[in-house]
């Protein structure tokens, strides 16, 4: 069987800028996971058009395309062309587990979700003739995840081939989170094992590692035990956790003491009315500068990450929060617009107030206004 797997570009990484700075940083891990599923005598290729000019000429009988938001209308043409020359396509990922009835009428098969359950079922059911229109994940683990197929991954064209991802979702449900809409139905926070992903730390070549959970610290035990694993590879990595991981726990020490050398930060927005809005609550009377202390102290560059619109923010929020940012030294430092996905509970709220003004999926990327704000314009913002 011919199996083409696709990661199109996101909208936004087709600007000349900013491609090769920020959209070949990482492999598409996802895909390469689920590429583990195959089998042996399965010809597969994975595409990734952030990195590589997509081949459409080709004649795969299974074409699967993983969609963000930004990313959805051009996954919709790659989709109806391959449908066109006969492939069946499968549609997953963020964007489909939002708005499925949208994504479906591109699509032979979509999935709901994670696809760890839902992708081997589906190639059972399609090697016996029956595939089936709609698949959702309802068992969520990663137990007996098979090896992620690397082999298939063209490490040459990433500035950070040596990305690793051993859980899955987040502990906390904060209403702006489009990830969050993901997990909805099942389990939002699972690890692998700690033997299992050490395993795949010891597959990677070099040193440097790049975590991309979305949460590394979430499981304290978990991470605890991969930490001890850890010590002696004499490896330098990087990673995110929140607030509340850098200063309630000693696990910041422990990971320093292994390699860690930068930490993501999501601290979103300085005023306490937000995370009270939002369900931040894990950064709710933390204090954000004692976490950038605390990270400084042991080494640590802190990549700060901040959100404006909020329904507190007014026209001063933009100076205060950069003047902020620098006042603490932090080493980097992203600031994005508030977008309200759907399929999240912020989305939900803010439609019911009326208060988003279009659904142009291709700018909801976090550098354009998509709703109308509380105290600013959407000028302002």
């Amino acid at each position: 069987m011919k199996v083409k797997m696709i990661l199109p570009a996101l909208t936004e990484a087709t600007s000349p800028f900013w491609r090769p700075i920020k959209y070949s940083l990482f492999p598409p891990l996802g895909l390469a996971t689920l590429a583990g599923y195959l089998d042996d005598h399965d010809e597969v290729a994975i595409q990734d058009e952030h990195v590589e000019k997509l081949v459409l000429d080709d004649e795969p009988d299974l074409v699967a395309i993983q969609l963000y938001i930004t990313s959805a209308y051009r996954a919709y043409e790659i989709a109806d062309h391959y449908r066109a020359h006969g492939a069946h396509v499968a549609l997953g990922g963020l964007h489909v587990t939002s708005l499925p009835q949208e994504a479906a009428a591109h699509a032979d098969t979509i999935f709901l979700g994670p696809g760890e359950d839902t992708w081997p079922e589906f190639l059972r059911d399609f090697r016996a003739g029956h595939p089936r229109k709609l698949y959702i994940s309802k068992q969520r683990t990663l137990a007996g995840l098979p090896r992620v197929r690397r082999d298939l991954v063209k490490r040459h064209l990433y500035l950070v081939p040596n990305s690793i991802v051993v859980s899955r979702g987040c502990p906390h449900t904060c209403d702006f989170c489009y990830k969050e809409a993901f997990f909805q139905g099942g389990q939002s926070f699972y690890t692998q094992t700690v033997d299992d992903a050490l395993a795949e730390i010891e597959r990677l070549p070099g040193r440097h590692l790049y975590f991309l959970d979305d949460h590394l610290l979430g499981n304290p035990r978990f991470v605890a035990a991969l930490f001890d694993g850890l010590h002696g590879m004499g490896r330098v990595w990087q990673a995110a956790g929140t607030v509340k991981s850098i200063v309630e726990t000693d696990l910041i020490e422990r990971a320093a003491a292994c390699g860690l050398k930068s930490l993501f930060v999501g601290f979103e927005t300085l005023s306490p009315e937000n995370l009270r809005a939002q369900r931040k609550h894990q950064n709710l009377n933390r204090d954000y500068t004692a976490a950038i202390r605390r990270l400084h102290d042991l080494g640590v560059m802190v990549n700060a990450s901040f959100v404006f619109g909020m329904d507190d923010d007014d026209e001063s929020v933009f100076a205060r929060t950069v003047e902020w940012a620098i006042a603490q030294g932090s080493e980097t430092a992203t600031f994005h617009i508030l977008a309200p996905y759907p399929g999240t509970a912020l989305y939900e709220r803010v439609a019911a107030q009326k208060r988003i003004w279009h659904h142009h999926w291709k700018l909801y990327d976090t550098r354009h206004a998509v709703f109308h704000p509380a105290k600013l314009s959407v000028e302002q913002l």
